[in-house]
């Protein structure tokens, strides 16, 4: 009977160890969606994605997301989409808040959208994003800054 009560104890003490694990665990991880407030919904998360050579092709950051209980959608606010070429960041995306779809692996807004790249700033409002084809369509008022090797924007000229 004792040894039952110490192998119970054990358990028991094994498992306020993992919750506190998980309590004391950093706000961004991933692989999944998986630090949650309360039901469906998301706080401080990382959800990456790994192409066939095994190389990491893109990683989606948020502050909160609502997940849809039907249909593999999350409503992601303050999303930074970060995409990978050769092991390097080679392009990040800001938006304010997105519905990315965890099943196509998309990602969709109306809100405002910012393209942070080596040599180039893009904004505009609204985007549809696919990961499959590896294309970002910005829908309306898109403006492109182009930047020069230094990292500043070319001079502006003006007409002669």
């Amino acid at each position: 009977m004792k040894r039952w009560l110490v192998i119970l104890a054990a358990m028991v003490a094994l498992a306020a160890l993992v919750g506190q694990a998980q309590t004391n665990a950093p706000a961004l991880r991933g692989p999944a969606l998986v630090p949650q407030t309360d039901a469906g919904n998301l706080k401080g998360f990382m959800v990456p994605e790994y192409g066939p050579d095994g190389q990491l092709t893109w990683r989606m950051f948020g502050e909160t997301a609502r997940v849809e209980l039907v249909g593999g959608k999350v409503e992601v606010h303050v999303m930074k989409l970060e995409l990978y070429q050769n092991g390097a960041v080679d392009a990040t995306i800001y938006s304010p808040v997105c519905l990315f779809d965890r099943t196509a692996k998309t990602a969709a807004s109306e809100d405002a959208v910012k393209i942070v790249a080596t040599n180039m700033v893009v904004t505009g409002t609204g985007f549809d994003w696919s990961s499959t084809d590896n294309r970002m369509r910005i829908r309306t008022d898109a403006t492109m800054t182009i930047l020069n090797r230094k990292g500043m924007a070319f001079p502006t000229t003006g007409a002669k």
